[in-house]
């Protein structure tokens, strides 16, 4: 008779969404969690893992660790599905801020979370609709992506990852993501703060009462979720084509989302978020395969 596995309790999980994007997050108050970033994909895999589009891990600053800052209660050690650091993570904080509300580790009203870059706020109203920051959106000039044999013009755009966003009359439901389209690599700078390597290709449509429906493809990943920067680099392009920063909603299979921009000022993101599962994660998640 085959052996049963035991399990080995491990650190407790949440699991759930904010703003368009899913995500986990590990409780490691104590900072002692040893996360690797083949532990990371492995537990991100949506088919032999929890799934997730990134993943949090939440550290107590106010301890004696490395995380430790003055001004703020929690440290975000946020991370990609493929187990690369990123620095900031907007909806990630947003989801946090849920977690800590509900759990009443957190008052009501804005939680500011330490991040390696700097302090990043989050809040979430008695509605569950969470209100995060990103970085300002840069937009750095023109270039092209070719869809299904058509070339579409693009807008590039910054938000420390690249965005090439086009605007474009076909229902971007009717666009074949399951190809790859090609860009333009001449037209678009490399080196302008870009995080990842590859820009991501937004498709836009702008309905006629204003709001946009969006789908991006990230070269060698193949169709991704429109939240997070993806949503706020869509409006970026269309309120620049437009003359002038305004508020935007963006259409999302989570709950429709806004985005506000201003001259000077980081993007502000607002979109629904929950809780869907919590648990504890076998510790073999985190050690070496």
């Amino acid at each position: 008779m085959e052996r049963q596995r035991t399990a080995r309790p491990g650190p407790r999980y949440v699991k759930g969404h904010c703003c368009g994007d899913g995500f986990l997050l590990l409780l490691d108050p104590g900072d002692r969690i040893p996360l690797s970033e083949d532990a990371v994909r492995r537990v991100c895999d949506p088919h032999a893992g929890l799934g997730g589009d990134g993943l949090v891990r939440l550290v107590e600053s106010a301890g004696g660790g490395s995380h430790r800052r003055p001004r703020t209660a929690w440290f975000l050690d946020c991370r990609e599905p493929d187990g690369s650091h990123t620095l900031l993570c907007g909806p990630g904080a947003g989801f946090a801020a849920r977690y800590l509300a509900e759990a009443g580790l957190a008052p009501a009203g804005p939680v500011r979370f330490a991040t390696p870059v700097g302090d990043q706020r989050a809040t979430v109203d008695d509605k569950g609709r969470a209100t995060v920051e990103l970085p300002r959106p840069r937009v750095l000039g023109t270039a092209s992506v070719t869809a299904e044999d058509r070339t579409h013009p693009a807008t590039t755009v910054s938000l420390g990852s690249l965005h090439l966003v086009s605007v474009v009359d076909t229902p971007v439901s009717y666009l074949d993501l399951t190809k790859e389209p090609r860009t333009d690599s001449a037209a678009f700078p490399r080196t302008a703060g870009v995080i990842r390597p590859a820009p991501d290709l937004v498709f836009v449509n702008v309905l006629p009462r204003g709001s946009l429906r969006v789908r991006a493809y990230r070269p060698g990943t193949g169709e991704v979720r429109t939240g997070g920067t993806v949503a706020c680099a869509a409006a970026a392009a269309v309120q620049h084509a437009a003359g002038g920063w305004d508020t935007t909603v963006v259409e999302n299979p989570a709950g429709a989302l806004t985005v506000t921009l201003a001259a000077g000022a980081p993007a502000r993101l607002t979109g629904p978020t929950a809780i869907s599962a919590e648990g504890t994660l076998d510790t073999r998640w985190l050690t070496p395969a």
